[in-house]
């Protein structure tokens, strides 16, 4: 029984790493047609193939679908920050969702989802009905744990991971980080391509000595990224899960996180909160990591909480989910 997945997807960053933990664990048969797998043309090149293959199953990681239903299919809808992100939001993507994703979500045997937040949102957007749609969570890979190779800097810092979108609130974490005078005791580590406006913001807080732009960090070197920081920051406005949270908790670092969309469910009571959007707050939160009673807890929380999140779960439930849908 071939299960058929679209590889296109794998990749450094969240849906790649989910598409490859779950491929693997079920699996499944790599397809790959080249080019983008979310072109204006490939709902029609994906009905073909799928024509000709005739798999059991096709599993899409992310949320492209061929055109119609040449054979039982998934998709993964991880969230909805095209539409619900003002400055993610274009004609285009608003409609690539109307006229693809969302027929596809209507067409599709089973709908994926990582986060209970994300699956409310789907099921009011689409108006399929949330049973229809599978909670999948998401996992904490082998190599997150708190024994290893440490990250090589001079200083103590704060660790910021994830790209520099706007909906990612890195100038608000900038600006944060300036006001709360922690640039005395720490730098700050941003991963991701430096954008034109972090850098103002860098500019304009004088803190170029101490805020420093890594730059892509390669998936292997991770984990001694997280285990070495004094602690990291998810400063996010909207997240479909939030996967830096608990792979940190998983290296033994304390987080400080937003407290919008899915991060409460990824950081349950192993992680301090404040409001994204006010910066009273947010200084708060980050002058609180002088702490060390409150260090020392969220640590302790947060390795026994990343303990329920495993990839192998994941898995189970993505193949559950396509089996029932099957006796349907």
């Amino acid at each position: 029984m071939i299960i058929a997945y679209d590889a296109r997807w794998l990749g450094p960053h969240g849906i790649g790493r989910f598409a490859a933990e779950v491929s693997t664990r079920c699996s499944m048969t790599a397809i790959d047609l080249g080019g983008k797998p979310l072109g204006l043309t490939d709902p029609l090149r994906l009905w073909r193939y799928l024509t000709a293959l005739k798999p059991a199953h096709f599993f899409s990681p992310g949320f492209n679908a061929p055109l119609g239903r040449p054979c039982p299919f998934s998709l993964t809808v991880h969230d909805l920050i095209h539409l619900d992100v003002r400055q993610e939001r274009s004609p285009a993507k608003q409609a690539y969702y109307h006229l693809v994703v969302k027929p596809a979500v209507h067409n599709a045997d089973v709908v994926f989802t990582g986060s209970e937040y994300a699956r409310q949102r789907i099921a009011e957007w689409s108006g399929v009905d949330a049973d229809r749609i599978v909670l999948t969570g998401h996992g904490v890979g082998p190599a997150f744990h708190p024994e290893g190779p440490l990250w090589a800097h001079d200083r103590p810092y704060l660790l910021y991971v994830g790209n520099q979108k706007p909906h990612k609130n890195v100038e608000a974490l900038v600006q944060a980080f300036a006001a709360s005078g922690l640039g005395g005791d720490f730098d700050l580590l941003l991963t991701g391509e430096l954008t034109a406006s972090v850098a103002q913001a860098i500019d304009r807080a004088y803190l170029r000595d101490r805020v420093k732009p890594l730059g892509l960090v390669p998936e292997k070197d991770l984990p001694s990224l997280y285990r070495t920081a004094h602690a990291l920051i998810m400063p996010s406005l909207h997240e479909g899960f939030g996967l830096p949270v608990i792979e940190a908790m998983a290296c033994g670092t304390p987080v400080l996180s937003s407290n919008r969309t899915s991060l409460p469910e990824a950081g349950g009571d192993a992680v301090g909160y404040f409001d994204p959007e006010d910066q009273e707050s947010f200084v708060e939160g980050l002058r609180g990591l002088r702490d060390e009673g409150l260090l020392s807890d969220l640590r302790a929380r947060g390795l026994r909480r990343a303990g329920l999140f495993d990839w192998d779960r994941v898995a189970e439930r993505v193949m559950r989910g396509m089996a029932l849908s099957a006796r349907k």
